[in-house]
């Protein structure tokens, strides 16, 4: 097992080490006096629900939401009050510990104290990786297969990254596939759709040449022979009605009618070298889809158009990825933070979170992992973790799958690899995929970093346009 460093367990009136921690500092001032301050408490879009349905896929409204969940395990979050700080209550880090774990990417872990009920403090993780040092590459880490889960532990470990967290919001207990776009550096796309699982509001963390980026992606196909005919996506869990989903040997096994919400009017067409090779008016369930085999799945009056392919026919596809070219993509259900201006409303459901963000000089990248749904970490609303990305430096942020998902893996203080954080359900949950930092040369030690005095005004937070 990997190893871990843990904070001191806390009250939530006195803090009790546990054990002696380096450089851990009991006062280190304020870090962020005025987070999610004059900020009101009530319903917003985010509020509406967590992104997926009791099955595990968005439902209801366009965005996507319904009830009071924003995370893929569908839990509920803990209803917080109104936040202290604006009584004049002061904000404090406890337990205050930076390493510098390679060359250019730092550690830190703290406790934030804000009073604000009914838990008072936040547990806080986060890898800071400067994007002009030397030997660092951004990866998405997957299993073999999309419908495959692991723990963030294994992807991490497997692809010998310096640090990992978990990565898309997926379709939990149905396929397991990632909801979002999915780019790999050496496979290419591995999944994507053409609206997005929240049309309009999901977001996708990529990377170019040009450095990272946090904008929305779509994967766009079409049939050539056919060009009216409208593809849903690739190897992604829900097909619309009236579209047709394409499926590949990175899915695995077929799924039947999970990919079409139970619906049962549906075709399915296998193409092999570009060929027909068969046309079911029943879709098949747990067959392995060859390696040159591309599986065409159409809903409702889409199943009448796959039904007029004979055997035989010559059916290619085409494949662009709208909004821009990304070698590695990890997606989120939406932006927390756009050119630094925050994007979301929601300050009153707390969970578990995890984020991504770029500095406003795009030198910096930032991945912070919020502990939540404990007696010690209640975790963050989504108002509060854009500004804490905000008041962290960041321009342009995402939220990626939080709850029981939430969970970093890194280089610790001590120099060996493990949990850093403390996963909400008590050990890591599997996960589709990950986003990780890969150190390419010897590691040298780690070195302890004394904390620089936090600031102690609020920072000047944009309000929600």
């Amino acid at each position: 097992m990997p190893s871990s460093t843990r904070r001191p367990a806390l009250s939530r009136t006195t803090r009790r080490p546990s054990r002696q921690r380096a450089l851990t500092i009991a006062t280190s001032g304020v870090l962020v006096a005025g987070l999610a301050l004059n900020v009101g408490i009530g319903p917003s879009v985010a509020d509406d629900g967590d992104g997926v349905g009791h099955r595990g896929l968005a439902q209801g409204s366009q965005s996507g939401y319904r009830g009071r969940n924003q995370t893929s395990d569908g839990k509920p979050g803990i209803v917080v009050g109104p936040p202290v700080s604006a009584r004049g209550r002061v904000v404090q880090t406890l337990n205050d510990v930076s390493y510098e774990i390679a060359p250019g990417v730092v550690l830190r872990e703290w406790d934030q104290v804000d009073g604000r009920q009914p838990v008072g403090q936040v547990r806080m993780n986060l890898v800071s990786v400067s994007l002009d040092a030397a030997n660092i590459s951004f990866e998405e880490l997957s299993p073999t297969y999309v419908t495959s889960r692991k723990t963030v532990s294994q992807l991490g470990g497997w692809n010998a990254a310096l640090a990992a967290v978990n990565g898309d919001f997926f379709d939990i207990g149905r396929t397991n596939a990632p909801l979002g776009v999915t780019v790999n550096r050496d496979k290419g796309v591995l999944g994507g759709s053409r609206e997005g699982w929240i049309p309009g509001v999901n977001s996708t963390l990529w990377f170019d040449d040009a450095g990272p980026h946090v904008s929305p992606l779509s994967v766009q196909y079409t049939i050539r022979q056919r060009r009216a005919w409208t593809v849903s996506g690739i190897n992604h869990p829900r097909i619309p009605a009236g579209q047709i989903g394409v499926f590949t040997s990175d899915w695995h096994r077929t799924s039947g009618y999970e990919v079409t919400m139970g619906k049962k009017r549906a075709r399915e067409v296998v193409l092999r070298k570009n060929r027909v090779v068969s046309n079911r008016p029943k879709l098949s369930s747990g067959k392995k889809i060859g390696k040159k085999d591309r599986v065409l799945i159409g809903t409702g009056s889409a199943a009448g158009k796959l039904a007029t392919l004979k055997k035989g026919k010559k059916i290619t596809l085409s494949q662009r990825i709208e909004g821009g070219k990304p070698t590695v993509a990890i997606s989120g259900d939406r932006p927390l933070l756009v050119n630094g201006v925050r994007t979301v409303i929601n300050n009153s459901i707390a969970h578990p979170r995890t984020a991504v963000g770029i500095d406003a000089d795009g030198r910096r990248l930032l991945i912070l992992v919020v502990d939540g749904r404990s007696a010690v970490s209640r975790g963050y609303t989504m108002v509060e973790l854009a500004d804490m990305m905000t008041a962290l430096g960041a321009e342009n942020a995402i939220n990626l799958d939080g709850g029981g998902s939430s969970t970093m893996y890194a280089r610790n203080g001590t120099g060996a690899m493990g949990l850093v954080n403390e996963p909400s359900d008590g050990t890591e949950r599997l996960v589709p995929n990950a986003f990780g930092v890969v150190y390419h040369a010897e590691l040298p030690p780690v070195l302890p970093i004394v904390p620089t005095p936090a600031p102690t005004t609020p920072p000047t937070v944009p309000p929600t346009p």
